[in-house]
């Protein structure tokens, strides 16, 4: 009797068990759902729709988003793009935060990103490459439009979003320095343009804690179309490039081209 009684009292645990079990995917693998190079922001949007759709319906899922980066577009501009497919899933999609991975790859021919939704238990998609930030040269990280927004576009385009960046890959680069150039837009004044530079080198040194020996910044007379905030990264030893103008890189309807990006931030 004593027998039978445990073997009872055993009974509702073991179908518990056998039940989770069973509930667990077996074998799960993650699922790229697609594929996409440098495309309008609208296609873009719909592409991410799509890994959002799958999220809602694999409540246990999480999403990771892999994008690789070309050679020679902006390693900013290409940040913020990435960050904001993230933004765009969880305030735009209802996705929470935690449910959706961004990864920086490194770089390819073309600009590529990839959508995965990775069950509960399965491996994580890992990048053919990683990001690297290391110039051995003068690099252009990224260009802020202060006068002109965006046509249309999904990527992230506050000045702290220009700054959080290029401030990580300064930190990542301890003996590299902050250049920072500014050109008057052709409704602008010189006096607007140094008022800019001040302004982007006092917010990188009080919020970004970039010390300020790294950092010059300063107005050139050159107008430009819209006013241009260049931020570079200038390697020790290396000879500071000279700006030269952004040809390319204008408004268009695609997203991630080389496009102005940032609202009116300085008035």
């Amino acid at each position: 009797m004593k027998f039978l009684k445990s073997i009872s009292t055993c009974l509702p645990l073991l179908a518990l068990m056998v039940g989770g079990a069973l509930a667990q995917p077996v074998n799960a693998q993650a699922q790229k759902l697609a594929e996409f190079g440098n495309i309008r922001a609208d296609d873009e949007m719909a592409y991410l729709d799509l890994l959002a759709k799958a999220l809602t319906e694999s409540p246990n899922a999480h999403g990771y988003v892999i994008r690789y980066n070309r050679r020679d577009f902006p390693l900013g501009l290409f940040l913020r793009g990435l960050y904001g497919y993230r933004d765009y899933l969880v305030k735009s999609r209802g996705i929470e935060l935690g449910r959706v991975v961004v990864v920086a790859g490194g770089n390819k021919d073309k600009i590529t990103t990839e959508l995965w939704l990775v069950p509960e238990g399965a491996p994580t998609p890992k990048p053919d490459s990683e990001l690297a930030v290391s110039p051995t040269a003068s690099l252009r990280f990224d260009t802020v439009y202060p006068d002109c927004p965006s046509e249309f576009s999904i990527h992230l385009e506050e000045l702290d979003d220009y700054l959080r960046f290029y401030a990580e890959a300064l930190r990542g680069n301890p003996n590299a320095r902050s250049r920072i150039i500014v050109y008057p837009g052709k409704r602008s004044r010189l006096s607007k343009a140094k008022k800019m530079a001040q302004d982007t080198r006092s917010l990188l040194i009080t919020k970004y804690n970039v010390g300020a020996e790294r950092i010059v910044a300063k107005a050139r007379g050159g107008r430009r179309e819209c006013s241009e905030i260049e931020l570079w990264i200038v390697p020790a030893g290396a000879v500071p490039a000279r700006a030269t103008h952004n040809n390319g890189m204008h408004p268009t309807a695609n997203s991630a081209a080389f496009i102005r990006e940032t609202p009116c931030l300085f008035r």
